[in-house]
């Protein structure tokens, strides 16, 4: 099934993060730049992974996660061993919670981006070539998102002061500078 882009905001959400070794600490840094309430559950942690968890000051437990891990989560990265990455995803699917496994086969993906300013660019391959879309965010030029908040305000000032049937021809004109 095709995945639908979208853009999730998960401020007040709580997340669960299951791993600590390469494919969890992908996730984790992740999270961290987008400033989400998480924790981490893992047996054992990359000395790479606890180090930034630490630095970070997010909640993490060395130990076996368990169905009542998953109360009040919103969403879950399962990066821990193929067996608990699945154990995790049928529990998730029994109490209705998101999950993304890093097989790719769970309820959602997180896109190669890159950001620049108030400007996001996703790129995914359906898991096909993740490299390929990191190496396509990679080569685009988002320098235009640092202009775009003085953008923002010429619009809006388009909208308030120009009749209807013109905003469209003033905004286009606006993106040709």
């Amino acid at each position: 099934m095709k995945k639908l882009p979208i853009f999730l905001s998960l401020e007040g959400k709580k997340i669960l993060v299951v791993g600590g070794a390469r494919a969890a600490l992908i996730k984790i840094k992740t999270l961290l730049e987008a400033e989400a309430d998480f924790m981490v559950i893992a047996k054992y942690f990359l000395e790479e992974t606890e180090s930034l968890l630490k630095q970070a000051k997010i909640c993490y437990e060395k130990k076996e996660v368990t169905i009542q891990d998953l109360k009040n989560i919103f969403l879950i990265f399962a990066g821990a061993d193929r067996q608990t990455n699945d154990m995790i995803y049928l529990w998730a699917k029994q109490k209705k919670i998101l999950c993304c496994k890093a097989d790719g086969k769970g309820d959602f993906i997180v896109p190669a981006h890159k950001r620049e300013g108030s400007l996001t660019l996703a790129v995914s391959t359906d898991g096909l070539f993740p490299l390929l879309g990191k190496k396509i965010c990679n080569d685009m030029d988002l320098s235009v998102g640092k202009k775009l908040e003085c953008l923002a305000e010429q619009r809006k000032k388009i909208l308030q002061t120009i009749p209807k049937q013109e905003q469209k021809k003033a905004l286009q004109e606006l993106l040709k500078e």
